[in-house]
């Protein structure tokens, strides 16, 4: 039986690529890919050979959000735990020390959506589905709550949480949650040409400077983060029978 490893990573002339390979189930956050995410990240956050980190998915698109097979087979305790994994990842983005950029193809849903907001850049090739459609399946979308309100503000984050609905590219491009739009089949290309060109200047100075930015912009940062994820935390311990009403 072939193994197939649930994340790919290959680092080029100082940039690397990683790619979601979960591609038959369109990339799922679920356990096994969250937990090699969170390692191949943190080692490549080690590796002064890395100096910025292009984020992708394999086949026809970026990545299909949690993977919401799981909500019907774990328990509460468990549920938690993959939930607290996509915390980490969350948060293992949006403070990452070099520069991350989003290749974003086909889609990017529910927490996919989400983890292409963690990223420091967001290259989505025109005609990709983008939209975060947790209320669709029952849950509140919290996760990307604290992203949302830095990158596009309060009325569009409340459009695009509580609508559902996909947002257009161009529309994402104009109010900050993508970066630049691009023709179908070169947001990989694409990417990896930005993150080419932020790879060439001093690490230190990258990262003092994220860090600074992220001083600057993230007071009370991380008590949003842990009240979004009690909330999740509620949400799914009202759908269990005999949960609180």
């Amino acid at each position: 039986m072939t193994v197939v490893a649930p994340v790919l990573a290959e680092l080029t002339e100082a940039v690397a690529v990683v790619t979601l390979n979960d591609p038959d189930r369109r990339n799922p956050l679920g356990p096994a890919l969250v937990a090699r995410l969170n390692q191949v990240l943190a080692d490549l956050a080690a590796d002064p050979a890395c100096r910025a980190v292009v984020l992708t998915g394999a086949g026809r698109g970026f990545c299909a959000g949690a993977d919401l097979s799981r909500l019907a087979v774990t328990t509460i305790a468990e549920d938690r735990a993959e939930y607290d994994a996509i915390i980490a990842l969350n948060q293992l983005v949006w403070g990452y020390p070099k520069p991350t950029v989003a290749a974003v193809h086909g889609f990017a849903l529910g927490g996919g959506c989400g983890l292409m907001s963690w990223c420091d850049f967001a290259i989505v090739e025109e005609g990709t589905r983008l939209g975060y459609s947790e209320l669709v399946a029952g849950l509140p979308a919290t996760t990307v709550i604290p992203a949302l309100l830095r990158l596009v503000g309060r009325r569009a984050t409340l459009e695009l949480v509580l609508t559902g609905r996909d947002i257009e590219v161009a529309r994402a491009v104009e109010i900050g949650l993508a970066s630049r739009a691009v023709p179908a089949g070169t947001a990989l290309e694409a990417a990896t040409e930005l993150a080419a060109t932020l790879a060439v200047h001093d690490p230190a100075a990258v990262r003092m400077t994220k860090e600074i930015l992220r001083t600057v912009e993230d007071t009370a940062f991380d008590e949003s983060i842990s009240y979004a994820k009690e909330i999740r935390v509620l949400a799914r311990a009202m759908k269990q029978p005999g949960g609180p009403a």
